[in-house]
């Protein structure tokens, strides 16, 4: 009798460790997902954009399905320019930390080099990491580590940016 209750004990701790380890492997997957994307928005659902740049600002409307540059400049903005600036929100960072935690003026983001607005949302740009050329961005109260593949595209000239 003795050793069927050890054993019901033992089959019931088990199943306990293997329940709570699913627990944990499936929070640390909605946890990914979540911080999946530099942000949580739909490119699709962006309707303004701004630049603000050491020296200028870049600021950009949608109306209807085209794209409106209203400063520096005014007109039509180049479709093309526009959907990589609307691709910031969902680029995949390399790595990410709390910004509690960090020196932000180590990053440069204590005043950052440039700064993307999709609509509310702000993206400050700082450093590039010199070990492995990936620049520092903080968004959402949280530190990225990207590639730098946009940040030369967002320093273009105001009328790189028109059709």
């Amino acid at each position: 009798m003795k050793k069927q209750w050890l054993f019901t004990l033992l089959l019931l701790v088990g199943a306990l460790n293997l329940y709570l380890l699913i627990q944990i492997e499936q929070q640390d997957r909605r946890e990914q997902e979540e911080l999946a994307n530099l942000t949580q928005l739909d490119p699709e659902q962006i309707k303004s954009i701004r630049i603000v740049r050491e020296n200028d600002q870049l600021l950009f409307d949608k109306e209807s399905n085209n794209w409106v540059m209203r400063e520096p400049r005014q007109g039509p903005a180049d479709p093309e320019r526009m959907t990589e600036l609307r691709a910031i929100a969902v680029i995949t960072p390399l790595a990410q930390y709390d910004d509690t935690q960090a020196d932000l003026a180590r990053y440069g983001l204590s005043s950052p080099q440039l700064t993307v607005y999709l609509n509310d949302t702000q993206i400050a740009f700082g450093n590039v990491n010199p070990a492995n050329g990936r620049r520092y961005v903080l968004s959402n109260k949280r530190l990225f580590l990207i590639a730098d593949n946009i940040f030369p595209i967002l320093q273009l000239p105001a009328e790189q940016f028109l059709q």
